[in-house]
């Protein structure tokens, strides 16, 4: 049936891109009828739950199943001897020897909550029982918890490192030792930042399905990064990667928590095959998702500067000791981030600072959303506004004769085209009232603080390549299937994305319908992560566009006897290009290409891998970002001093984000890095003892929540990036990155005092108010 020549698509979501449209499973939220994986329903499916060591560090002996296996409804038990016992790792590409842990531990666990063993039974309570029934005999060893002792010589030995330092990680460049001694002004701080978890609403679950007739095996995961996850599953399960196939699922907040596959994962599946083929549903309880999963690095972070009397920074210099856990995850990209961030910020040329990530026997450490620049924005912004303080230079000032600029290559050779960071520094600035209110308001034990950052969009430190794929599927009926392999995990990269294909097919984002995250059916992503969407995915939804657009083209110029560059696609119309004169319909083009003449069908594909350059971890060389974001941000504070309470009063986030592609998407994914900053800074403090979680649950670990949350005002700084998809940058990871400092910095304006230990407490302010009077006294 021919198509009408007026189309329904004609409507508001026509050129999408800088339009706040609605999220594409918007309503499925709201309503509930999403499909998580807590919700996937097969016939028999089996529980699954996994045995974990109640010690922190402990030999296994023996492990005795006879017990369980014989207990009535348990259909499948599995340990290390049913494995190939090959261990897994995040970052195996540039540090093999991190390649530690195991799906099922066999010799040795290393923390309480490894996994050792894993059954699967007809419902919950059987499947509890055979975990009691499971008899384990340990030798129980000498464990160590805290960064300082770990690395002692004579420590227990976690895993083969020497001293335990699983990693050292040297960033060098000139001669900051010379610069230190011909610097006006040296100041040396030592900062803590404290453990943190990632706390997704819906901890991590998932099902795994063995299918007896072809070998092949389906995990639905609550992943970030399905293809990750893959990979690690065909390495464990020594099984080829066409023959595991995961499906993400609608994603309950990762936040890096979920971009590792778990024990729990590949338990799972082959539990299923052990069960012959039964699908196998694993859900970690609170208590599990806090102590067994993933947690931020609690680091000890000293840094020394030498600058001149005029606020130049001449040299820096210092080192990060990180609490990795057990076992190494992503560790190495961590620590790295952790240190290499300050070149985007700061103008530096000599920089010597070392990297060491430090086993001990607590849970393991790995990726959180700042993927270590939460803890270094804490540190070198702090740091940044007490060497500004003894210089007598107002913070903002002393920023803007340092900071990074447009079009320049940092001493290890970041390439930085479009910066907004001066622009971003001026506007957050005015918008707060810096000048009216800095050092102003002391009588009213008010204060304001600064603090600024910037961000990679996506990082080349996993594979060889860090590429992204897209698909745009033109329907004849006049829909258009986008396939991307990016894992909307609940930022709405499956809006922005499918805005970019719907910008440059030129047609209505009402014509999408995405299709996301299934190894089997999308093209490769690396993942969300590292702010890395929006830029990279983005570039391939774009190609993908532009290719399907250029076929439907080349069937309209041949038809009409036409230069195929003198006509584009814009607004659901061919237009010629030079004067903007409508030829026909996007609906009457697509007609064509389907006619019986052409019998054309529209498939195009596009592939993005950012221009990068593999860093070099011997020195900290490398540019590791097709582009960079940059931001500022500002807090007013309000304390009270009986008290010792800390109101954040109002928030100020100027942010270089190239360009808006979902201006309301920008707005909420700053609020939420914003909410999540200040739960750093006052809350958020997974406490431990001998390696055992003291608040493995939401009654004692708190997060911040609406209720509370101060007024949050989100500037927009738009760029243009020459590489970003029509010049947009990522934006999810960088408003977090510098919140702690921020309020930490205000605080000292009100009343005078810095904390330099996180998170801020009543305990805390009231003690530096003590000794500040003493002091004084």
């Amino acid at each position: 049936m021919p198509l009408t020549s007026k189309s329904k698509y004609a409507d508001a979501y026509v050129d999408p891109v800088g339009k706040s449209v609605p999220r594409i499973e918007g309503r499925g939220i709201v309503t509930g009828q999403l499909k998580y994986v807590f919700d996937v329903q097969m016939s028999n499916m089996l529980v699954g739950k996994m045995l974990r060591s109640p010690h922190a560090h402990a030999r296994i002996i023996s492990i005795d199943t006879s017990k369980a296996e014989a207990l009535p409804g348990v259909k499948a038990i599995v340990t290390a001897k049913d494995t190939y016992q090959i261990k897994f790792g995040s970052n195996e590409y540039f540090f093999p020897h991190t390649v530690d842990q195991m799906a099922l531990e066999a010799d040795k666990v290393r923390y309480i909550g490894d996994e050792v063993a894993a059954v699967a039974a007809v419902d919950e309570d059987i499947a509890d029982e055979a975990l009691r029934l499971i008899d384990v005999k340990y030798e129980v060893l000498p464990a160590v918890f805290e960064i300082e002792e770990a690395i002692k010589p004579g420590a227990p030995a976690i895993h083969e490192a020497m001293n335990n330092i699983a990693l050292i990680l040297p960033v060098n460049f000139n001669n900051p030792e010379r610069m230190m001694k011909e610097a006006d002004l040296v100041r040396e701080d030592k900062f803590w930042c404290p453990v943190a978890h990632p706390s997704p609403m819906e901890p991590h679950v998932c099902v795994g399905q063995w299918e007896t007739f072809t070998n092949k095996v389906t995990l639905w995961s609550s992943s970030q990064a399905p293809f990750k996850c893959r990979e690690a599953l065909a390495k464990t399960l020594k099984m080829d990667l066409n023959d595991v196939r995961v499906i993400k699922m609608a994603v309950g907040g990762g936040f890096g928590g979920k971009l590792e596959m778990l024990p729990m994962d590949f338990a799972a599946c082959l539990l299923s095959k052990k069960a012959g083929g039964l699908p196998v549903k694993i859900c970690l309880t609170r208590e599990e998702e806090f102590t067994t999963t993933r947690r931020k690095h609690g680091m000890i972070y000293r840094v020394k500067t030498g600058v001149k009397k005029d606020g130049t920074i001449l040299a820096m210099m210092g080192d990060v000791f990180a609490d990795g856990g057990a076992y190494c995850s992503y560790g190495p990209t961590v620590l790295a981030a952790a240190m290499m961030r300050i070149f985007m910020v700061y103008k530096i040329q000599h920089f010597k600072m070392t990297g060491y990530r430090v086993y001990t026997n607590n849970p393991i450490s790995g990726a959180m959303r700042g993927f270590g620049g939460v803890q270094s924005g804490f540190a070198i912004e702090s740091h940044m506004d007490l060497i500004a303080k003894d210089l007598g230079m107002d913070p903002v000032e002393f920023r803007l004769k340092n900071i990074t600029t447009p079009n320049m290559v940092t001493v290890n050779k970041m390439i930085l085209t479009t910066n907004g960071m001066k622009e971003c520094i001026e506007k957050a600035t005015l918008a707060s009232g810096w000048a009216q209110k800095r050092g102003k308001m002391k009588h009213l034990k008010r204060g304001i603080g600064i603090g600024i950052a910037a961000d990679v969009m996506g990082s080349k430190m996993y594979k060889s390549h860090e590429s992204a794929g897209a698909i745009v599927k033109v329907e004849e009926d006049g829909s258009v299937y986008f396939f991307t392999g990016a894992a909307d995990t609940g930022q709405g990269s499956n809006t922005a994305l499918s805005q970019i294909a719907a910008q440059e097919l030129g047609v209505s984002f009402s014509r999408i319908k995405c299709k996301s995250g299934d190894t089997e059916i999308t093209p490769f992503d690396t993942g969300s992560f590292a702010s890395r969407v929006t830029f990279i995915s983005g570039n391939a939804a774009l190609l993908g566009g532009r290719d399907a657009k250029i076929q439907i083209l080349e069937i309209v110029a041949k038809d009409n006897n036409l230069d195929i560059n003198d006509i584009d696609i814009k607004a659901e119309k061919v237009i010629f290009k030079k004067d903007g004169r409508s030829l026909m319909t996007f609906d009457k083009a697509l007609e064509l290409c389907y006619s019986f003449k052409y019998g054309k069908q529209i498939i195009g594909r596009g592939s993005y891998n950012p221009k990068t350059t593999p860093v070099d971890f011997r020195s900290g060389e490398g540019n590791v970002s097709g582009s960079y974001g940059f931001e500022a941000q500002i807090a007013e504070v309000e304390v009270n001093t009986d008290s010792g309470e800390v109101k954040v009063l109002e928030l100020w986030d100027a942010h270089d984000i190239g360009k808006a592609i979902n201006p309301q998407s920008c707005e909420a994914q700053i609020e939420g890095s914003l909410a999540m900053g200040i739960g750093y800074t006052f809350y958020e403090d997974l406490r431990f003892k001998n390696g055992r979680v003291l608040n493995p649950n939401f009654a004692g670990y708190r997060v911040p929540r609406s209720i509370g949350m101060p007024k949050m005002n989100s500037i927009m700084v738009e760029t243009n990036d020459p590489e970003g998809p029509f010049g947009a940058k990522g934006m999810g990871e960088a408003a977090l990155l510098p919140t702690a400092a921020a309020i930490a910095n205000a605080v000292e304006d009100a009343i005078g005092v810095r904390i330099k230990e996180l998170p801020i407490t009543p305990d805390k302010i009231i003690k530096a108010l003590k000794e500040k009077n003493l002091a004084s006294a």
